[in-house]
């Protein structure tokens, strides 16, 4: 039986909380692969060695491998290693779904403002919304809630003209940001395009959604364009993967 506490070994901590070893290892490495800290072709440390590193069994070590086998991820060569499989930065699945889709997702939940002010925009948020490096965009930062505690914490990055359209006082409990932008701005939101990634929180992501640094998290960056394809804003979620669920429903086209 587990104690209540956190291991720690070579400054990797691993939770000891709802969330199996195995995933959060498996967690852990898989977000070093698509990171490209571990590239194609690299040798994966072996199964001893990252049992010492995390402080757990072999055999919970050879499950998280075992998954990331099935995902594709890594392979073996027997008498030689584990090694991270070619091309794997390029697999992408693509789904579909609609704007009201996520309308709905969103209304799932509390709202809190932590944060709104102009900010000089990251390189690849001034890319997508088009602004250039050297021109302010409005950034809000807000925690998602449900009746178990923080679920998501959410960065939006508004152009200039449109974040001076909103107010934080504006932002209640209940308010979605789709609906908001289109209000303000006046365009209907026409697509959107979504990403998912893996990550561990770091200290402001941690503090914020009330878990452990290095806690394998969701991240989801969202996209939003008018129907011309010119974009609106955007937003980066950090979501706890214990609290935040995802539900896609396949259908034959």
């Amino acid at each position: 039986m587990r104690s209540h506490k956190s291991f720690q070994e070579r400054n990797v901590i691993l939770d000891d909380g709802p969330m199996p070893f195995y995933f959060q290892i498996k967690s852990i490495l898989r977000a070093r692969i698509l990171s490209n800290k571990l590239k194609a072709g690299d040798l994966v440390p072996s199964e001893i060695d990252l049992s010492q590193e995390y402080n757990v069994s072999r055999g919970t070590v050879r499950q998280a491998l075992l998954e990331l086998i099935n995902e594709g991820l890594i392979y073996r060569i027997r008498g030689k290693g584990t090694f991270v499989s070619e091309d794997v930065g390029l697999r992408e699945l693509r789904f579909k779904g609609t704007i009201e889709n996520l309308i709905t997702s969103a209304l799932e939940g509390r709202i809190k403002v932590l944060e709104y002010k102009e900010v000089m925009p990251p390189p690849h948020v001034a890319k997508i919304l088009r602004t250039g490096t050297k021109q302010m965009v409005f950034q809000m930062e807000v925690v998602f809630s449900s009746s178990k505690g923080a679920t998501r914490y959410t960065i939006f990055y508004l152009p200039l003209h449109l974040g001076k359209m909103i107010s934080r006082s504006e932002i209640k409990e209940t308010t979605e940001m789709i609906l908001l932008v289109e209000e303000k701005s006046n365009t209907k939101i026409h697509h959107a395009h979504q990403s998912m990634n893996i990550a561990l929180a770091d200290a402001r992501i941690s503090e914020n959604l009330s878990i452990e640094q290095k806690t394998p998290i969701f991240v989801i960056e969202r996209e939003y364009y008018a129907r011309n394809r010119s974009p609106i804003y955007m937003s980066i979620s950090y979501c706890r993967p214990d609290l935040y669920k995802f539900k896609i429903e396949l259908t034959r086209g």
